[in-house]
């Protein structure tokens, strides 16, 4: 296995870097290939449907090269260049041997809403009011959030919209990202864990006292009689 690789600061930054491996296969069967990211930071690889595209793991990329073929490769990293980047390791031959994967298969799934002219007569109305509805209760719901809590939502919803910029990013989208003034790379991934963790233990318990807020039925009338 032949490979040549380029590491690129990112519109001359420090902090991410672009990677790109070329792989050249001289042999006249399909051979397995190993790309490991050696950079100080977690791979970023191309995306499709929010997942990886296949081949990619948090550590880089296991894949094919067909005989007498090349394939390119290309992934973004928050992480000091290094030189090189990657270890490419020749895994052998290939058998053929692949197996469908539950991401394989949410990269195929097509968009689930059946198109409008699918809906009979009458359902489209009833659809767009149960749309309305929904809107609507969203609206009440977000109205009714105490101010300390929408602030904190409204911080933490903003992180991950800079997260989500970055995941699947293109280089102008990445560049767009890295230049809001916000905090760097690293310290995004992290307060982003730290997010993730906060709103399930916030969600599990809001979920566990609206079920009891629920189920509780002050007796009023009674109690006034009693005073």
């Amino acid at each position: 296995m032949e490979s040549d690789w380029s590491v690129t600061p990112l519109d001359g930054r420090d902090d991410v870097v672009l990677v790109t491996v070329d792989l050249r296969n001289p042999s006249p069967v399909d051979r397995r290939v190993r790309v490991t990211n050696r950079l100080d930071g977690p791979v970023l690889p191309p995306k499709r449907a929010g997942v990886p595209e296949p081949g990619w793991d948090d550590d880089g990329f296991d894949g094919v090269v067909p005989a007498d073929g090349r394939r390119s490769l290309g992934y973004a990293c928050p992480a000091p260049t290094k030189r090189p980047p990657v270890s490419v390791t020749d895994e052998g031959r290939d058998d053929g041997d692949a197996s469908t994967t539950a991401v394989d298969a949410i990269r195929e799934l097509d968009d689930p809403r059946p198109p409008n002219d699918a809906i009979p007569a009458g359902r489209s109305d009833e659809a767009d009011g149960a749309r309305e509805a929904s809107a609507a209760t969203e609206t009440a719901s977000d109205a009714s959030v105490p101010p300390a809590v929408e602030s904190w939502l409204a911080a933490v919803e903003e992180r991950v919209d800079r997260g989500e910029r970055l995941t699947a990013a293109s280089v102008e989208t990445a560049t767009a990202a890295l230049d809001d003034g916000g905090e760097s790379v690293a310290e995004l991934a992290a307060r982003l864990d730290d997010d993730a963790v906060a709103l399930e233990a916030v969600a599990a318990r809001a979920t566990a006292l609206a079920d009891r807020a629920a189920a509780t039925d002050v007796p009023v009338d009674d109690l006034r009689r009693l005073a």
